[in-house]
């Protein structure tokens, strides 16, 4: 069977948003890659939700 995962992009952020996502994560007992992934995967359900209407972000 393949494997069906990749990569994205980088995404540069600054040094306190890094600590703070590392931080997170530990007090998860969780990678930061797995907390990127949760946080998007909950950012994508939340605005591609057709009943939302307009994008509250715009």
């Amino acid at each position: 069977m393949a494997d069906d995962k990749t990569t994205l992009p980088p995404v540069r952020v600054d040094k306190a948003f890094k600590d703070r996502l590392a931080a997170y994560a530990e007090t998860q007992e969780r990678d930061v890659s797995w907390v990127i992934r949760k946080a998007i995967k909950e950012y994508l359900d939340r605005h591609e939700e057709p009943s939302l209407g307009e994008d509250p972000d715009r």
